[in-house]
Order: structure tokens, then C-alpha cells, then sequence
């Protein structure tokens, strides 16, 4: 099995991959001033980070994050990983892909470095 999918899709392993673990809540201070708050989910955050990538690859990962959107407008992909030893899965959007040209050595297949990307828990 793969370390890392897409909507089903291999992706290339990341050089790096932090996970985040967050709790949402609603809070507002009430009149005498002390805070209250109520909880709404736990969630995670999943810090993608490659140090270089082909194209090809950083494509990949683009257009499978991108494929859907402009016909069923559903903003959610499915992310399986490799924790422990264990798969897990989780219902991600994407937040913004930053990535530095390297290398184009040839038009076909670019290098790019210091890619990184989250994939926020819904």
C-alpha cells in the first residue's frame, strides 16, 4: 500500500509530513468578563513538505486536489495515510500550494523545491 492517497491515487512521499491536532470551539466572554466556550470538534491538520518534486508529480497532486472542483464543486478530497503502521483516512480541503522553481532543465519535466501544502480536516 502506498504511504500516502488521494482520492485512491498514489501520491509521492512527502520529505516531510507533520500532522496537527486542533480543537474548534465557539467562545465569547460573558458580561463580568470570564471566557466561555463550547466545543464544536477535534480536528487535524496535515503539513505536506517536499524538498524536491518533478512535476509530474507536483501535477499529480494538483490536479487530483483540483480535478473535481470545476464540475461537482465539492471542495473535499479523501486522504489515506500510514500511521503507526495503521491506514487512516480523513475528508481534507486544501489549503494554498507554495513551491519554488529549481530546475527546468527541460520543458517536460520541471524540479521544484521547497513545496509545502496543508490538507485541513472538514
Amino acid at each position: 500500500m502506498a504511504n500516502f492517497t488521494l482520492n485512491g491515487t498514489a501520491i509521492k512521499n512527502p520529505s516531510g509530513f507533520d500532522i496537527e491536532y486542533y480543537t474548534i470551539s465557539q467562545a465569547t466572554r460573558v458580561e463580568s468578563g470570564d471566557m466561555v466556550m463550547d466545543f464544536v470538534a477535534n480536528k487535524r491538520k496535515f503539513k505536506f513538505k517536499y524538498e524536491a518534486i518533478n512535476g509530474l508529480d507536483m501535477n499529480n497532486i494538483i490536479f487530483l486536489l483540483w480535478s473535481n472542483l470545476a464540475t461537482t464543486r465539492n471542495c473535499f478530497s479523501t486522504l489515506v495515510y500510514m500511521e503507526d503502521g495503521m491506514p487512516n483516512t480523513a475528508t481534507v480541503y486544501s489549503g494554498s500550494i507554495a513551491k519554488s522553481l529549481y530546475r527546468a532543465s527541460n520543458a517536460a519535466n520541471w524540479i521544484w523545491n521547497g513545496v509545502t501544502f496543508d490538507l485541513i480536516e472538514k
